[in-house]
């Protein structure tokens, strides 16, 4: 008689077992690595755009203003730093076409009848996107049509704050950033800052951070990233009036969400405009687990935690407090 081998149905069952516990174990490091993976590709985004700022302002003696104001007979209002730094990150093409348009708002080069116009604010550019966002690349900021919407903002500063030399202490009475001409930070409205502004030392002042999309809706005005329309409503920079991925709501003119499940903290967002409130303002955020990337003035790109101290938060991104900032 000729015996026939085989698994018995326990047996089938225990190596079932044994594998389906032997994925559990490596789906998570596998995500860990893939995530490591885009957060050393957006260190690296940061640490072109910082590049990128520095030769800017190497031949204009300037870094490139946060956004331009909003005067009548002028073309391309709502120009912001996005624009004015595509020449320095290989954008040229990009940025020839954009000059020659004559259109007097940004937001409306998309109505053009000619093609390669209309094309200009949808295109996407690589090195303003983190891979981590899983809405990005994003599409916003210009009136609910199809514009490119990035992750990476510029700092602004606080808004209106007042430093006491005694107790060593930031206050602030405003966190309102678009439309100021000096916030505090690199960037404002019309702003014309260099290197030696940062009076309290490069390596100790915010230069570029994060923000998060919430979701592919295009309509949304004054959201972080939306570099064409708007600047105005906040979209050019972030505040540090409060720490990165705070609880408390981004202030815009509209949102595409007021809160988004997946982001930390859910990243609350408030419509300005709907709401009757007054002041605009985004806050550094992103989906690396327990903080954000931040580009220095220096160049230097560092992590910086959830949990930094909201006073060295503010000091690092005041450029000239006259404080002496803790670690971070």
């Amino acid at each position: 008689m000729q015996r026939r081998r085989g698994f018995t149905l326990i047996e089938l069952l225990v190596v079932i077992a044994i594998i389906a516990i032997l994925i559990a174990l490596l789906l998570p490091a596998v995500q860990q690595a893939r995530e490591a993976a885009r957060r050393s590709q957006c260190k690296n985004s940061l640490k072109q755009l910082a590049l990128a700022l520095h030769n800017y302002q190497d031949a204009h003696l300037v870094f490139p203003y946060g956004h331009q104001s909003e005067i009548a007979g002028m073309t391309h209002l709502r120009d912001c730093w996005f624009q004015r730094l595509l020449p320095y990150v290989e954008q040229s093409s990009l940025s020839n076409l954009y000059e020659s348009d004559k259109t007097q708002y940004v937001h409306l080069i998309e109505a053009s009848s000619v093609p390669a116009t209309a094309q200009i604010p949808r295109t996407s550019i690589s090195v303003f996107s983190c891979p981590s966002d899983p809405s990005s690349p994003g599409k916003g900021g210009n009136g609910g049509v199809n514009a490119f919407q990035g992750n990476y903002i510029v700092s602004a500063g606080a808004g209106t704050w007042v430093g006491d030399f005694i107790t060593k202490m930031i206050t602030v009475s405003d966190r309102n950033i678009p439309n100021v001409a000096d916030p505090g930070g690199l960037f404002g409205v019309n702003s014309k800052f260099d290197i030696k502004d940062c009076t309290d030392g490069s390596s100790n002042t915010l230069l570029v951070s994060e923000s998060v999309l919430r979701g592919s809706t295009p309509a949304a005005w004054g959201e972080g990233g939306g570099y064409w329309g708007g600047a105005p409503h906040g979209s050019f920079a972030f505040s540090v009036a409060e720490t990165p991925n705070t609880s408390i709501a981004d202030r815009v003119y509209s949102c595409k969400a007021t809160t988004f499940p997946g982001a930390p903290n859910g990243a609350p967002c408030e419509n300005g405009n709907a709401g009757s409130l007054a002041g605009r303002w985004n806050f550094a955020r992103s989906y690396h687990i327990g903080g954000v990337q931040a580009a220095l003035a220096d160049g230097s790109v560092r992590f910086v935690s959830d949990a930094i101290d909201r006073q060295t938060w503010l000091k690092l991104g005041i450029r000239k407090d006259g404080f002496v900032l803790g670690e971070f």
